[in-house]
């Protein structure tokens, strides 16, 4: 199924990436929790996003996407926040410790340390998530509706999360945990990780399709063509209650863009068109 972007192509934004610079410091939400708060160096107006990455990765994502995206971001006036998930938010970590209850607790934790940075508009304040993340950004927007004015999600998990382990790639690790309390498996082709029952357990009763009908505001769904997870961009913009909701299939893109392919992958694309839509709706 193919879908249609509304989202116009900005190449100023590719021009503002290459010149823009920012101060980007490290910051402690709590005790155990770390991120990066990058602030435009000029002509910032309080607007400023939250970045909430995937499953087993970190902050700067896989191959420094997030990075990217936080300088294209300032690039554009706009501040941002990624933080690295307890039990998890590490790139050489193996051993999987969090929950989607401790991840939605690190998001809403975030969102209080960026609303207490000064010239932070608490009305411009928008969120992206990756994979995992974007299902994150979802399930947190749903419990604070007000929180969050505009959304993007970049091959984000839908629908019965919980029920779906079992027929997807995660499916022989659920099994296992469910059995020995403990699983091993090799995500997405780019490390091996250890997953706990608890894991899996703490997605019972979520289904992020009715979480999204309760968020208000803009949404941008974006995913490639080649994603191992099924393209759900359709229902979600049939679930959408705010506006603009727009959605982008990449045609030949994996759930990753390619982003270790350099110049040749679609994560270029994906950082334009995500920060086009942030300048666009926040």
């Amino acid at each position: 199924m193919n879908f249609k972007c509304l989202v116009p192509v900005a190449v100023a934004v590719l021009l503002m990436m290459a010149g823009g610079r920012a101060a980007e410091t490290a910051v402690t939400i709590n005790p155990e929790l770390r991120g990066s708060w990058v602030v435009p160096d000029k002509g910032w107006d309080g607007r400023a996003v939250l970045l909430l990455h995937g499953f087993a990765s970190d902050m700067d994502e896989a191959g420094g996407f997030y990075k990217r995206l936080a300088a294209g971001l300032a690039a554009q006036g706009i501040a941002s926040l990624r933080i690295n998930f307890r039990g998890e938010g590490d790139a050489a970590r193996t051993r999987i410790e969090s929950t989607f209850a401790t991840r939605i607790a690190d998001t809403e934790a975030a969102r209080g340390f960026l609303l207490g940075q000064p010239g932070v508009v608490p009305a411009r304040v928008g969120v992206q998530g990756w994979s995992l993340g974007g299902a994150t950004a979802i399930e947190t927007a749903a419990r604070h509706p007000d929180w969050f004015r505009s959304m993007v999600l970049w091959a984000t998990v839908s629908g019965d999360v919980y029920g779906d382990f079992p027929k997807g790639i995660f499916g022989a690790a659920f099994l296992q945990a469910g059995r020995e309390g403990i699983a091993s498996m090799e995500f997405n082709g780019w490390k091996t990780v250890t997953i706990r029952r608890e894991f899996f357990e703490s997605f019972r009763g979520t289904d992020v399709d009715r979480s999204l009908a309760k968020y208000p505001g803009a949404l941008l769904a974006i995913r490639g063509s080649e994603d191992f997870l099924p393209q759900h961009e359709a229902e979600f913009m049939r679930i959408a209650k705010g506006r603009p909701a727009e959605a982008l299939l990449i045609s030949g893109a994996d759930h990753l863009f390619h982003v270790f392919a350099g110049e040749k992958g679609e994560s270029a694309r994906v950082i334009e068109v995500t920060v086009a839509w942030f300048g666009r709706t926040l």
